[in-house]
């Protein structure tokens, strides 16, 4: 399997995972920082701003990546892989926050 990081439909990078190799059921999403341990300090942490970030259970192709970015800010092509979408923008707002 492959993780590939895309921005505004480019691809910047994708790495393989070993065959078999499984993610667990509990954990943290970090953005923008060096995550070592629950409660280590942030050492990168991100000042920016995120919109519309989503984790899919399954490789998108880079035209479907490029369908996105093309779509704009306002679209809702996203809405159309709909449980293949696993981490969800909207309820990633939902959750608490922490950090500054």
């Amino acid at each position: 399997r492959a993780a590939s990081v895309y921005y505004d439909g480019l691809l910047l990078g994708s790495v393989t995972t070993p065959s078999g190799k499984r993610l667990g059921l509990d954990g943290y999403v970090i953005l923008g920082n060096e995550f070592n341990s629950y409660g280590s300090n942030f050492i990168f942490p991100f000042g920016g701003e995120l919109f519309k970030v989503n984790m899919f259970d399954k490789e998108l192709s880079s035209a479907e990546v490029k369908e996105m970015a093309d779509g704009g800010l306002c679209s809702e092509v996203e809405e159309k892989y709909g449980r293949s979408r696993y981490l969800k923008w909207e309820d990633m707002l939902l959750e608490e926050k922490s950090g500054d």
